[in-house]
């Protein structure tokens, strides 16, 4: 008779034991969930401080860009040189400006004009070719722009094209950037790289480039009878301040053609304003695209987030 008050003690004691747990358990669950919560408050934080220092920035960099165009400064010093580091709260801010008239525009292979986008397509194809590429890229691309035509549903072409062509692009409208050409099947990682700091994707199916300021393959692609050594020799030669002194140049006036003459220019139109910001060790990078003779095209254009 005496074992059954020790074994309620024992349950009593299990029970409590038991209860102890589960309020722990809860306690937890419910720690951690505040725990995320406030994590999420802070990143969100975080990430509208990072819009408002990259506003700032772009503001500061279009700024920077009128008023070196307003008193003549050398084009070169526009071209992707960081500003020093701005320290703010749990990190920093800094800004470069990249310019894109040293940049061939991909968005001249969909110029409404049939010769022009042809001809902007075989310039392309000159410049894949000097960086050891498929010059098969400009034409896919083209192909890309123009909408090519499926083939009938159901055929074993249509199930390879379902696996390979991009499923959201719209014939006629433009490349927003140039990240687009990641989606062409005859683009790799390696190809990738080396047309990235050559090419890009401007809001305007127009090719002028910056005979200052230009990437000696893009030069010699627009040149077609001049190489990239002698394109490096002329940008050398330079600054230039007029075109037709441009064009007299030794190794120009030999290989310029009066169709290649309309596409140079001695400044630039666009210019792509980077902004870097990196709080609490989270790296963020906004991209604005800025029209030298008119405002801020229309705002920011690209986001990355721990990635440059």
């Amino acid at each position: 008779m005496c074992a059954w008050p020790a074994r309620q003690r024992g349950g009593a004691l299990l029970i409590a034991l038991v209860a102890a747990a589960l309020a722990a358990v809860m306690a937890t669950a419910l720690l951690e969930r505040g725990q995320r919560s406030l994590a999420r408050s802070e990143a969100l934080l975080d990430t509208e401080r990072s819009w408002q220092y990259a506003q700032g920035m772009a503001a500061l960099g279009e700024r920077m860009l009128r008023q070196a165009l307003a008193e003549g400064a050398d084009p070169a010093v526009l071209d992707g040189s960081w500003t020093a580091p701005f320290d703010v709260p749990g990190g920093m801010v800094q800004g470069r400006l990249i310019d894109q008239g040293a940049r061939f525009n991909l968005n001249a292979l969909a110029h409404p004009d049939s010769a022009t986008a042809a001809a902007a397509r075989e310039i392309f194809r000159r410049l894949l070719e000097q960086v050891g590429l498929n010059p098969v890229i400009a034409d896919e691309l083209a192909d890309w722009l123009e909408g090519a035509v499926m083939p009938r549903p159901g055929s074993a072409a249509n199930d390879w094209y379902a696996r390979h062509e991009p499923p959201y692009r719209t014939a006629g409208v433009l490349l927003a950037s140039i990240s687009e050409l990641r989606w062409l099947r005859s683009v790799d990682d390696s190809a990738w790289r080396r047309l990235q700091p050559l090419v890009t994707a401007l809001p305007e199916p127009e090719l002028r480039v910056n005979v200052n300021t230009a990437r000696p393959e893009v030069l010699a692609a627009v040149i077609a009878e001049l190489d990239v050594d002698q394109a490096r020799r002329v940008i050398a030669d330079g600054p230039h301040s007029d075109l037709v002194r441009f064009r007299a140049h030794p190794l120009v006036a030999a290989a310029i053609r009066p169709d290649e003459q309309v596409l140079l220019s001695l400044q630039s139109r666009w210019y792509l304003a980077q902004a870097k910001v990196v709080l609490n060790g989270i790296e963020r990078d906004y991209f604005r695209l800025i029209n030298a003779a008119a405002a801020g095209y229309d705002g920011f254009r690209h986001f990355s987030q721990g990635v440059p």
